[in-house]
């Protein structure tokens, strides 16, 4: 069966997802791979990536997160005493997951789409082009992250040509803005930006875990601000007892941090829709708060946390000229100037 497919390399996750073709028309996109964003890089360098591929490994020193966010950096990752680009571990993790489908589907894509952050410039795209095509990749679409969820947004909902539409990606490390216009093939990104406080959901789990008494252990505070974005309380273990916390009490907790990632979007105004994306975007004070910031409908993504891959997928969807062949080797950085 014919198919596409968008990839998110986020700073804590890596998500994607496949659109296939049956007869004449495209299916909903259908997400295939989330995880969290590690990766391994063997002596061989060969790839591994996810948490639960590279738990086992020992040798900590050829790990690697992060590495997207670096492109544009000229000092290359340490890992296992080899140096390596920072696009080529982004391109090596694409290609990686590339195989992974293809094995998965029998086939490979007929094209795929990889976001970037809304801020890049065209050096940066071109470094990881250049990558892309070393890892197999040629045909490769970069896709600003705001315009895959814009994408994933219009499935559901409709934006009428020359309407303008905030983006808001909550993520774990990152917080990207961007005001879009919809034009009659695609959206456009008019501007976009990084508010001054970049870590609205690691901050939210650092806090709620010490709240609970443990203090310095994030996943306590994941699961706890997950669990929260759905029910009205929680019961979170302790050493010796429990912790009860409710909706209320999270939201007087994270309030100032939700606010102050979401206050950049009053330099959008006016525009007709906001729309959150990320796993920050499933706690309902953000909808709540993004409204209070912009007199706009605010929408949110019924699954914020796949949406950026989700949409990717979506815009990949036109036949590529040539099919990708991926590989998951890595170039290591040699002959470094003194």
């Amino acid at each position: 069966m014919r198919y596409v497919l968008g990839v998110d390399i986020g700073t804590t996750r890596i998500a994607a997802a496949v659109c296939r073709r049956s007869g004449g028309s495209w299916a909903e996109p259908q997400v295939v791979w989330v995880s969290e964003s590690v990766l391994y890089v063997g002596r061989d360098a060969t790839v591994q990536v996810g948490l639960n591929n590279v738990a086992a490994v020992v040798e900590s020193s050829r790990v690697a997160r992060g590495f997207l966010r670096r492109i544009g950096d000229d000092v290359p990752l340490l890992l296992g005493g080899e140096l390596y680009t920072p696009q080529a571990l982004t391109a090596a993790a694409a290609g990686w997951l590339v195989d992974l489908v293809t094995e998965a589907e029998g086939a490979e894509p007929e094209r795929v789409a990889l976001t970037y952050p809304p801020g890049w410039g065209a050096y940066r795209r071109g470094v990881l082009h250049e990558a892309l095509t070393h890892a197999g990749l040629p045909g490769t679409l970069l896709l600003p992250s705001p315009v895959a969820a814009a994408e994933s947004h219009l499935v559901r909902e409709r934006v009428d040509v020359g309407a303008t539409m905030a983006v808001c990606r909550l993520g774990g490390e990152h917080v990207d803005t961007a005001v879009l216009r919809r034009n009659p093939g695609t959206f456009e990104v008019l501007g976009h930006g990084e508010p001054p406080w970049p870590q609205a959901g690691a901050a939210i789990d650092d806090v709620l875990a010490k709240h609970v008494g443990a203090d310095g252990d994030r996943e306590v505070g994941l699961r706890a601000k997950e669990m929260l974005s759905m029910a009205p309380e929680v019961t979170i273990p302790r050493p010796n007892d429990l912790a009860r916390i409710t909706r209320p009490e999270f939201e007087r907790m994270i309030r100032p941090l939700l606010s102050a990632s979401l206050a950049p979007l009053r330099r959008y105004a006016p525009v007709s829709t906001v729309l959150l994306a990320g796993g920050t975007a499933r706690i309902p004070l953000a909808a709540a708060l993004a409204a209070e910031e912009l007199d706009a409908r605010v929408f949110v993504d019924p699954d914020p946390g796949t949406a950026v891959c989700r949409g990717a997928a979506l815009a990949a969807r036109p036949r590529a000229e040539a099919s990708p062949e991926s590989t998951a080797l890595v170039p290591r950085v040699r002959n470094l100037p003194e």
